[in-house]
């Protein structure tokens, strides 16, 4: 339970066990690093070490840290019965749950609901993709976690509409708390190219997992305009293989990319860095950006974790419209323009490498919006997320109104 630590009649932490059932780091997956970041800010914010896992598997063995309590293989059905009993014997007060369809095992990730289900402790989840076109298997495996859940978090406008008409969620239940991000100062890019040794040319970078919706090839058709007239400009290219994809693709998508490169003549302009980096190399090479660009295929997307990250950097940034984008870049905080246009990418490159205080502007807007989704914020609105789901199944929190209090940022619901 929680348990308040109190100074002059003032609380000012709680002290909670949160389980996370979430892919787990080292397991190379976006939703890993994002529960790791939250679980860390949490702590941080609580002064306490508050977090286990119940860590997902697709076939793959790890080497798990000590706060792996279970693990789930995705397509043993066993496991989620035998996840669900860990965590109800166990002193954890309540679960975040982060869903992401290709997590789980089953039709659409149906086997999840035999946890929820069988689960005792209230439960927060966390949907890290909202369909607005859902398959009927998928809308109605959505359904089901949305009522064995307590509290539902989603990280964009879009999807809290999406849940209400097109899965019939009701509002209350849905809390809107954006994607978490490294909180830092602003730095020039220069300030981190020497680490690179990129000090004589301008940074253009796309990160992430790579597969073919990435659209990667849009702006390498696009790349031969813009060095035509700017020989200095390097195209950077960060992140391996989607595990998803490398698994029944191999490393196809990115041969062809490389193979595109050499077509077009850019191999002087164009550098691949196949790797999972840590925070502080990732931190190194999109502060060292000049320009990031997403020129994704799919417009659906609707949270991100790589725009995120660059709207925390403060980064000018271009991006292909899909939805997280769509609200994420307006109020000139950004540049959209169509997937699959190589012609208007190049126009909008061109721009922004030929007007560098257009460029300006636009960090300085996009920073600004990144310093709100700092993780020491996002983690307090969590927390206040995990007091209600709490009290929703019963369980008392007499300090609750006077914790609230303490907790600035509160989720809006």
């Amino acid at each position: 339970m929680f348990s308040p630590q109190s100074k002059k009649g003032k609380v000012t932490r709680w002290d909670a066990q949160i389980a996370f059932v979430s892919s787990c780091l080292p397991r190379k997956c976006g939703i890993a690093t994002f529960s790791t970041h939250l679980s860390q800010a949490l702590e941080k914010n609580m002064g306490s070490v508050a977090a286990s896992f119940i860590a997902l598997n697709n076939n793959g063995r790890y080497d798990y840290p000590s706060q792996v309590i279970d693990e789930i293989e995705q397509d043993n059905l066993h496991d989620y019965y035998k996840a669900a009993r860990t965590i109800n014997s166990s002193e954890v007060d309540v679960v975040s749950l982060q869903h992401e369809f290709g997590l789980f095992g089953g039709p659409d990730g149906i086997y999840i609901k035999e946890f929820l289900k069988n689960l005792e402790k209230p439960v927060v989840t966390t949907f890290h993709t909202v369909l607005q076109s859902p398959s009927p298997g998928q809308k109605k495996a959505f359904k089901e976690v949305a009522a064995y859940s307590q509290a539902l978090v989603v990280m964009n406008k879009l999807a809290i509409s999406f849940m209400t008409d097109i899965y019939n969620i009701p509002r209350s239940k849905i809390y809107l708390i954006p994607h978490g991000v490294s909180e830092s100062e602003y730095r020039e890019p220069s300030s981190y190219k020497g680490q690179l040794e990129l000090q004589d040319r301008l940074l253009i970078l796309t990160f992430g997992f790579l597969s073919p919706n990435k659209g990667i090839e849009t702006m390498l058709k696009a790349l031969p305009a813009v060095v035509e007239k700017h020989p200095h400009v390097l195209y950077m290219v960060l992140g391996i293989t989607h595990p998803v994809e490398k698994k029944h693709n191999g490393e196809t998508y990115r041969q062809s990319l490389e193979a595109l490169v050499k077509e077009l003549e850019l191999t002087r302009n164009v550098l691949f860095i196949d790797a999972f980096v840590d925070d502080e190399a990732m931190d190194c090479y999109v502060g060292a950006a000049d320009l990031v660009v997403c020129p994704y295929h799919s417009e659906t997307q609707i949270t991100s974790g790589v725009l995120s990250t660059a709207l925390s950097k403060g980064k000018a940034i271009i991006s292909t419209p899909y939805l997280h984008a769509r609200e994420a870049l307006t109020g000139g905080r950004g540049r959209l323009v169509n997937a699959k246009d190589p012609v208007a990418m190049s126009a909008a490159v061109l721009r922004l490498v030929e007007n560098p205080g257009e460029r300006q502007a636009l960090s300085e807007k996009a920073y600004a919006l990144g310093r709100q989704m700092g993780w020491g914020n996002v983690s307090k609105q969590y927390l206040k997320t995990f007091a209600d789901a709490m009290e929703l199944k019963g369980i008392e929190i007499p300090v609750l109104q006077e914790t609230m209090h303490t907790l600035s940022g509160a989720a809006g619901n």
